[in-house]
């Protein structure tokens, strides 16, 4: 299944535009706060680890709220004010360079993105049109978004070597400001952004009824769970590997970039033979989620028995391959088993979990790597990640055939 940038309505395409371009805003920032925190705190990686579990701590305390008042929202209006609001709040940390005001500022700014994310990725599939160019844009968004990532990593090393920090994180607020003009570019009838419930909506109605419907579909619950078990490795290895090259090769953290990159290019040569191959089009989700748990798992196994960085970052390539593959099929299988209806509501669901998941992630790898040291952090959460593996392939809720053909054929309305 050969496809290409033309084949992709303008309109799904401007779609996927902005949010790959916010994501290369947010990788200068990622790489800046890592450093920023480190630097600030005298390279305490347990404040690190309180610092990148606030990018999850809103949806604990508040997503599951959310998902009663989402409906409420016009949704074009919601997306553009927390862009707007993001950007400024990412362009203050520099500007205050105060560690407590950096927490207090991530904070607010997942605050914005938990209205922000079940939104967008709630509307991906009304505006693709059809489950197979969901998919395709599903593949084309993954591929975009490692070539941001590709992008910003070697930006980042340029400016981190020439300027400093500070320029990283004003890149990431520009960005927000240009992915909200996409989102304006984008034509779609006025009263599909408008509100789906009235304010005369009871709120515990409205809430109670996503949780209902997860109840009843064991095929998005276990989806859901295990987007929560996702969340909290991924945060877990993403405070170990800041400090990773420092403790492993004893070569300066700022290779902590490279690592990056190699996960980057991984996860585009993983998103270009998703879409080029019609991988998640074709076969079923399940053995593909699978397999990207298990090369993510030897990726970063692998790492840490090579005896140079740069033979590391080469193993961690495998994991971005992973990364890539498990990512796109689980957000395809989650968003065409959910009716249009309900679909907001289950992400909003869905995204306080990964909250509070993200947030034991951050928090317990900050603690293993003070505790055990890092390489034997970074051998538990490999260890995390092979688990996965096994239960993708023996959960029976997770069995049967998802493409998008059959999602088709059932009216987005898979329930395991």
């Amino acid at each position: 299944m050969r496809t290409s940038a033309r084949t992709l309505h303008p309109n799904i395409h401007k779609l996927v535009i902005s949010q790959a371009l916010s994501k290369l805003g947010d990788n200068f920032t990622e790489v800046a706060l890592a450093l920023f925190v480190l630097a600030v705190t005298r390279r305490n990686v347990t404040d690190l680890g309180i610092v990148l579990a606030m990018a999850y701590l809103p949806s604990i305390m508040l997503g599951w709220a959310v998902a009663g008042v989402i409906d409420r929202f016009n949704k074009r209006k919601a997306l553009l004010i927390s862009d707007v609001v993001r950007a400024v709040l990412v362009a203050s940390i520099p500007v205050v360079h105060n560690y407590a005001w950096t927490v207090a500022a991530v904070f607010m700014m997942y605050c914005f993105a938990m209205v922000y994310r079940p939104i967008v990725r709630a509307v991906q599939p009304q505006i693709a049109g059809s489950a197979e160019i969901n998919a395709q844009s599903g593949a084309r968004q993954q591929t975009y978004y490692s070539i941001a990532d590709m992008a910003a990593y070697l930006a980042a090393a340029g400016i981190l070597f020439l300027w400093g920090v500070t320029p990283a994180f004003w890149v990431d607020a520009a960005t927000y400001v240009g992915a909200a003009l996409f989102l304006l570019g984008i034509r779609m009838p006025r009263e599909f952004w408008l509100p789906t419930a009235s304010g005369a909506s009871r709120f515990w109605s409205q809430m109670s009824e996503g949780y209902r419907y997860l109840k009843n579909a064991p095929r998005v619950a276990q989806l859901t769970l295990l987007s929560v078990a996702v969340a909290l490795a991924t945060a877990s290895i993403n405070t170990l590997l800041a400090p990773l090259s420092r403790a492993v090769w004893h070569v300066s953290s700022h290779h902590y970039v490279w690592l990056l990159m190699a996960i980057a290019v991984g996860g585009f040569l993983s998103g270009a033979a998703v879409e080029r191959l019609g991988l998640v089009a074709r076969f079923t989700a399940r053995p593909l989620i699978a397999l990207g748990f298990a090369l993510t798992a030897s990726g970063f196994g692998l790492a840490l028995i090579a005896g140079v960085w740069w033979l590391g970052a080469l193993c961690l390539v495998l994991a971005g391959v992973g990364n890539a593959l498990f990512g796109t099929a689980i957000m395809f299988w989650v968003q065409q088993s959910t009716p249009t209806e309900v679909r907001v509501r289950v992400l909003s669901i869905r995204s306080a979990g990964m909250g509070l998941g993200g947030a034991l992630g951050a928090w317990l790898g900050g603690l293993l790597g003070q505790v055990g040291g890092i390489s034997h952090a970074v051998m538990v959460v490999a260890g995390l990640w092979m688990a996965l593996a096994v239960w993708t392939l023996a959960a029976s809720a997770l069995r049967g055939s998802t493409t998008p053909r059959t999602a088709a054929q059932n009216g987005s309305t898979d329930v395991g």
